[in-house]
């Protein structure tokens, strides 16, 4: 009679808040064979714990470390543990978690310039990766690419709209979007723009009010539902991606695009270093590089090319992290 193997055990660390990843992450170790336990990358938890975690208040560092050593790490061995972000981990905690654990792997899910908490840590860990090109050239790490969290399969595409833009409004994304719609003069276009809050709408208001007038029937500060997302990245032909000047990393967006057969206009570069897009489903548009011509030329290019659908899943994702 065979005995079934014991499941491997993994601590996942990571920001609890983090839109619904915890869920999706766990979900897949837990189908990889993995016993899953999960806590927060920094504690005190909760809104308080992020403000502290943001404004780097260094009290956030013991704190953390000696719940997490108390809850999770005393007495107890892991086959992984796993960190995403790891904005509350500190040397001598990523320490601790090393003789905890076979293996440590560590993930940063923003830039460095965004996330700087990993560079007191990450060259302790058993490995660590980035997903933005410029701080993987920087430091010499190695890349995993983003995921589409979109169940792709069974997705039929019915194009309603040449052009969508669904954005959280910062940096120069209203102009951007603005631009981009003037030079291709689209009549069946979808604009979503979401505003965090009152604060960061009053800031962006005041960087460019002329185009909060012209877009303010299209300015929500509700979060666009997923599923009518999912619905209007399916009936688009192209959407609008962009990436922020202090992020070189291809987002989820761009993965959720193309693995539905929706191409992409994308003002980051590193896109063309990612074998899931090419001519036939991507263009690059630099506001200040992309002549009019040339947008225009390059859409009505990627449009007649046949969409090479590219699927890149969370289960691929996390086999490259844990392999």
């Amino acid at each position: 009679m065979s005995v079934s193997p014991s499941p491997k055990s993994c601590l996942l660390v990571i920001p609890r808040h983090f839109y619904s990843f915890e869920k999706l992450i766990k979900g897949t170790l837990e189908d990889k064979g993995y016993q899953v336990v999960v806590c927060n990358d920094e504690y005190p938890s909760g809104n308080f714990g992020k403000i502290m975690g943001k404004l780097h208040i260094p009290v956030l560092l013991p704190i953390t470390e000696h719940i997490i050593c108390r809850d999770y790490l005393n007495n107890k061995k892991y086959d992984l543990i796993l960190i995403f972000k790891g904005r509350g981990i500190s040397k001598s905690l990523i320490q601790k978690m090393v003789n905890s654990a076979t293996r440590v792997i560590g993930y940063n899910w923003d830039s460095f310039k965004y996330n700087k908490a990993p560079l007191r840590w990450y060259q302790y860990a058993t490995k660590y990766y980035t997903f933005d090109y410029r701080d993987a050239e920087k430091y010499s790490l190695p890349i995993v690419e983003l995921f589409s969290s979109i169940k792709s399969e069974n997705i039929e595409k019915n194009i309603e709209y040449d052009v969508s833009a669904i954005i959280r409004n910062h940096s120069g994304r209203l102009k951007y979007l603005d631009k981009a719609l003037n030079i291709l003069n689209k009549k069946n276009i979808f604009i979503y723009i979401y505003e965090q809050n009152m604060f960061f709408f009053i800031i962006n208001f005041l960087r460019n009010p002329l185009l909060y007038l012209k877009y303010k029937d299209k300015i929500s500060f509700t979060s666009l539902n997923y599923n009518t997302y999912v619905d209007v990245l399916r009936k688009s032909l192209f959407t609008l991606d962009y990436a922020h000047p202090d992020q070189s990393g291809i987002t989820m967006r761009c993965f959720e695009a193309v693995s539905i057969g929706t191409k992409l206009i994308t003002n980051n570069p590193y896109s063309n270093q990612c074998g899931y897009f090419n001519d036939s489903n991507s263009i690059l548009f630099i506001e200040d590089e992309t002549t009019p011509r040339e947008l225009n030329e390059s859409y009505e290019s990627c449009k007649s090319k046949p969409t090479q659908q590219a699927i890149r899943t969370i289960s691929d994702f996390i086999d490259e992290l844990i392999a």
